[in-house]
């Protein structure tokens, strides 16, 4: 037997003095079995506490490693975003054209799983290891090149910082024109001893073409024009080590580097992965450690009470009782007795629905901090209704004033997909530049201001006051009915001049970070040649 969280176990030093002290000052009773009985009692008691921080500890009985065959394949792709990838000798430029790749290499391999980095003379991870490409394409369209600084390309801190991904072999896909690297060596030698496997995209075309900036050719100390081409020691970089080199000009490119990874994911398919099991023992010293603490806090020969207690089955997640409550939270709900509701619903057998419903109820009744928690308990796969709550919990942060919180949670549904109404609740936000613990109505105009656009019909968050924080989601056939002004409201009257300036920032449904870049742009200013 060992212990997953042996630290503990350190808790047991305050207890044993605490258990001390409690025994010295125990008052003097006035008969002997009295004293005894107490005494007793407390070693109960500090013997429960004992006993649950062994199940805290979670003991177990480890189990013989099995093999277990992983069904979706580990791909890194790194994509260049130095200035000379906006090159155009590839059209419209080599960076979009790389991106368009990249693209439909997601939709021919919907079930692997991809990790995309972006780099220059640094490199950013953009999109951590996911099998949605959704997220992957909107992590990769949300970077904007002409906000990085830092212009060159350096191969080899992006191989370096590959390097350290705890991968056993780490399939990495390269689009780049390969900057001026000359050292192949140093690439190489990276590659062998960090077991990666480089498919370089040659992003670039054989003659090259000069580079401009702002209409003007740029030129280099020597006053020569500066013509970006393929580096050649690309092809011999994924040759030797045991890679394949493609040319993002050429016809068939995206099926030939599918096909390539394809046959390699073939091979490798036979590969097991060992996995260590446990057998959980955690509820043998938490049962104990219950019947101490009755025994703790009753007398030995009343212990017999609780006996039945312990015979009883389980009904908390049975739901016997979840109609009744699901009837009386309607009921409340339609009364307008919010906080009621959502009182019966925190009854309901634990879901997504009575989450859900939950929330919505807690914030018609104005307790937005309750409302915010339980749609932040809420667990699912579905990205429709995930982007809904992650919109309903903004609704929340713009209540509770925490317009920072905020902007994130609507970038984060924007990120999801499509949502005009995040959309146009962030770009609010944006504008009025609010800070945390700001009222939004001292940012607003007066109502007779002349400017009808900026009235105070588009207070802080649009949607979240005639929705009132609800749901986006659908629950069940009460949540439906409680839901109601809560889930179904939009902006139907929203004017023509707010919705054609919607239309005109509607590319950019979510941005980076300036974290990000400033990640990225560290260390520009000691660039020689930032192209």
């Amino acid at each position: 037997m060992s212990f997953l969280y042996p630290w503990v176990y350190v808790a047991l030093i305050p207890i044993y003095l605490l258990y001390k002290k409690s025994l010295n000052n125990s008052y003097e009773a006035h008969f002997f079995e009295e004293k005894k009985t107490q005494k007793r009692q407390i070693k109960y008691l500090y013997l429960a506490l004992v006993l649950m921080l062994a199940a805290l500890s979670r003991p177990v009985i480890e189990n013989s490693f099995t093999d277990e065959k992983s069904d979706a394949q580990e791909y890194i792709i790194a994509i260049d975003a130095s200035y000379s990838m906006q090159a155009d000798d590839i059209k419209p430029s080599r960076y979009e054209a790389a991106k368009e790749v990249i693209k439909q290499l997601f939709a021919l391999h919907p079930k692997d799983r991809f990790t995309i980095f972006a780099f220059t003379s640094n490199t950013l991870l953009i999109s951590p290891p996911t099998t949605d490409s959704a997220i992957s394409i909107n992590a990769l369209d949300a970077l904007n090149p002409s906000f990085i600084l830092t212009k060159s390309t350096d191969l080899k801190q992006m191989f370096q910082t590959i390097a350290k991904v705890s991968r056993a072999k780490k399939k990495l896909i390269v689009f780049s024109d390969g900057g001026d690297e000359k050292d192949l060596k140093i690439l190489t030698n990276i590659c062998k001893k960090s077991s990666i496997i480089p498919y370089i995209v040659a992003s670039a075309s054989k003659n090259g073409t000069a580079l401009k900036k702002d209409g003007r050719y740029i030129k280099d100390q020597y006053s020569s024009l500066v013509i970006s081409r393929i580096n050649p020691i690309l092809e011999e970089l994924a040759a030797k080590s045991g890679g394949k080199y493609y040319e993002l000009g050429s016809s068939g490119v995206v099926q030939e580097l599918s096909d390539d990874i394809s046959s390699r994911q073939k091979s490798s398919m036979n590969e097991t992965v060992k996995v260590k099991s446990y057998k959980e023992l955690f509820y043998i010293p938490l049962l104990l450690a219950v019947l101490f603490f009755f025994a703790g806090v009753t007398k030995i020969h009343q212990l017999y009470v609780f006996v039945p207690l312990l015979l009883l089955p389980d009904l908390s997640h049975a739901g016997v009782l979840d109609f009744y409550h699901l009837k009386k939270a309607d009921e409340s709900f339609k009364r307008q007795k919010y906080l009621d509701s959502a009182k019966e619903f925190e009854k309901v057998t634990p879901s997504v629905k009575s989450y859900y419903n939950t929330a919505t109820a807690y914030y018609k009744a104005g307790h937005y901090k309750k409302a915010l928690q339980y749609f932040d308990m809420i667990q699912t796969t579905s990205k429709e209704i995930k982007q809904k709550i992650l919109y309903d919990m903004a609704g929340c942060a713009v209540k509770l004033k925490k317009y920072d919180r905020a902007e994130i949670y609507y970038q984060q549904a924007l990120a999801l997909g499509k949502d005009e109404d995040a959309l146009y609740n962030l770009t609010l936000l944006q504008k009025l530049n609010l800070k945390t613990g700001v009222n939004i109505s001292d940012m607003l105009p007066p109502k007779n201001a002349q400017t009808k656009k900026n009235s105070t019909k588009k207070t802080g968050s649009k949607k979240d006051e005639n929705k009132e924080g609800g749901g986006k989601s659908n629950s069940n056939q009460q949540a439906d009915q409680s839901s109601e002004g809560a889930g179904d409201a939009k902006k139907g009257d929203m004017k023509k001049a707010e919705k054609s300036e919607v239309k005109q920032i509607q590319k950019n449904k979510y941005k980076m970070g300036y974290r990000s870049y400033e990640m990225i742009n560290k260390g520009y200013t000691d660039e020689k040649e930032p192209w």
